[in-house]
């Protein structure tokens, strides 16, 4: 029954925060204005400015920052019981992460459409950007490279999974040329993407595709990387977002699906409300405070939204009230996919998981509540598989693009000319990835979840700052975004400071541990910027509250 009362709380204070805290912040903060041309309508190039429907946005919002964080995050968390995870989860969403991801956005749009890179040079210092624009690319990486080696495992390991996938793919790019090319109504082409992609499902189990052991990673890895490397380079409505928007139909119907079979078997709980603050035998990613926070990850907070709002939903806004929706609605639609996520490891007891991974988990958790509706654990698992990649792979091709615009701007004029070619760059930083990810090379980054988190939640930490020193600037009130700030800078900080801790001391017991080694470092190095962004962002709000007297 404890999964039903979760879910209902769940429900009604995400509900209370949209229509209450995100109104009355749009109307009273930031003062969105329907008559304000959006950068999207004024710019509009069919490349990446592309005004869009607020549903389609809100779809490709939801889709681009719904990535595995959401549901690895939560069941990571269950080690310290699952009620410290659920009120991170719920407040978290409510009070810091739509704030963060709306706020994001409307920054972008009010500065011409620029991301974070010119924003930060013109709120903070040219310095400033460089770091910034550093860590992003630096970031990106990360990001690509842990969610590579999930989907490539993922792949190998349900071999239902590549047809549905690849399907998916078609039916987005088709949509998109029904849609945009042969003006074919939405709504009709949306009915059909349903219906091809639940065939692609059934294909997937009749066809299953299995590689030979010995090289399956790398085979996945490579048409992974393919995928991205095609999304990176192609117009946003020809690729991204087309199917961005129809794979969230096909992620959200399982969201939904699972909410149901919860309400129809009503299972209880059968994991411990609270374990312990801190015991490396219970909970051994840490102490619950900084650790959770960070481990959760995008579940109540992410930095990765920030790069979605400024980067790529800015450019497609086509009204500025539509922010609200999707900036803020899109991310508390999130926080139910974390409840969700949480709730699928939370009825399973420790030993029926043991040994297994946190997307195996949720497959299975996920599976056995969507019996409760009658569905056969075959086509429950294999669905389900298919949406654990979805989850990944489609923003792993928006952080490639990103991530190939980051390495151009920070190359400048001097290696412009390099970084500036989309094909170019976009290969250069797809080796870099298959490099530090590849078991062949180490697999350097397949099991630092702690310092992705770390990466993540001090991005959103930053982002916060850009958005505090921009409502500075603007003369708005700044309590609403400076108190977030403060509290993930100090916590993404503290918790960074544990896990170069904790990777030194086990380095140091055991030298073969090179990965420890590894996260040790980069987390010193995410230490140094996280503390140069902060004292260049203090020395702007000093420059800007005194401009406004």
């Amino acid at each position: 029954m404890l999964s039903v009362l979760v879910i209902i709380i769940g429900l009604v204070l995400y509900g209370l925060a949209y229509y209450g805290y995100v109104k009355w912040f749009d109307r009273n903060v930031i003062q969105s204005d329907p008559k304000r041309t959006t950068p999207a309508v004024t710019y509009m190039d069919g490349i990446e400015f592309f005004p869009t429907n607020r549903y389609v946005l809100f779809g490709f919002q939801w889709k681009s920052i719904a990535a595995l964080g959401p549901v690895v995050g939560p069941i990571l968390a269950i080690q310290w019981g699952w009620l410290p995870a659920v009120l991170w989860i719920l407040f978290g969403t409510m009070f810091i992460g739509w704030i963060h991801d709306y706020t994001s956005m409307m920054v972008s749009v009010r500065s011409e459409g620029a991301s974070f890179g010119p924003v930060t040079y013109e709120v903070i210092s040219p310095r400033a950007r460089t770091i910034l624009l550093s860590y992003i690319l630096f970031y990106l990486i990360l990001i690509l490279s842990s969610f590579t080696n999930i989907v490539s495992g993922t792949f190998a390991t349900f071999p239902v999974s590549p047809i549905p996938v690849l399907i998916v793919t078609l039916v987005g790019v088709l949509s998109g040329y029904l849609v945009y090319k042969f003006k074919v109504n939405i709504v009709y082409t949306t009915i059909f993407a349903i219906v091809v992609m639940a065939l692609g499902i059934w294909l997937g189990m009749v066809f299953p595709v299995s590689v030979p052991k010995d090289i399956a990673l790398d085979f996945w890895m490579f048409w992974t990387l393919l995928f991205c490397f095609v999304g990176a380079v192609l117009p946003i409505w020809v690729f991204i977002q087309p199917i961005n928007y129809m794979s969230f139909y096909l992620v959200y119907a399982a969201v939904i699906g699972i909410i149901g079979g919860i309400f129809a078997g009503y299972p209880s709980y059968s994991r411990d409300v609270f374990t312990t603050f801190f015991d490396p035998k219970v909970t051994p990613s840490g102490p619950l405070w900084p650790m959770m926070f960070v481990v959760v990850a995008c579940g109540a907070i992410s930095g990765w939204h920030s790069l979605i709002g400024s980067s790529v939903s800015s450019k497609q806004l086509e009204s500025e009230p539509d922010a609200r929706f999707i900036g803020g609605g899109a991310m508390i639609a999130e926080g139910i996919l974390a409840l969700v996520a949480l709730t699928t490891v939370a009825i399973l007891s420790p030993d029926a998981v043991k040994g297994v991974a946190p997307a195996g988990i949720f497959v299975k958790g996920g599976s056995a509540l969507l019996g409760y509706l009658g569905l056969p654990a075959t086509i429950g698992s294999a669905y389900l598989s298919v949406v654990i990649i979805i989850l990944a792979i489609t923003i792993m091709h928006i952080a490639l693009r990103i991530s190939r615009l980051a390495a151009s701007e920070l190359a400048g004029p001097r290696f412009g000319g390099v970084f500036r070619n989309i094909y170019l760059s976009a290969i250069i930083v797809s080796i870099v990835v298959y490099i530090v990810t590849s078991p062949r090379f180490g697999a350097a980054f397949a099991y630092i979840w702690g310092t992705f988190g770390g990466a993540n939640q001090l991005m959103a930490g930053m982002a916060l700052m850009i958005g505090t020193l921009w409502l500075t600037k603007n003369r708005r009130p700044t309590i609403y975004t400076a108190v977030p700030m403060a509290f993930m800078l100090v916590t993404t900080i503290s918790a960074l400071i544990y896990l170069v801790y904790s990777g030194v001391t086990l380095y140091a017991a055991d030298p073969t541990k090179v990965g420890a080694g590894i996260a040790a470092v980069i987390n010193i190095l995410l230490l140094v910027l996280a503390f140069v962004m902060c004292y260049e962002g203090a020395k702007a709000f000093r420059r800007l509250r005194a401009a406004s007297k």
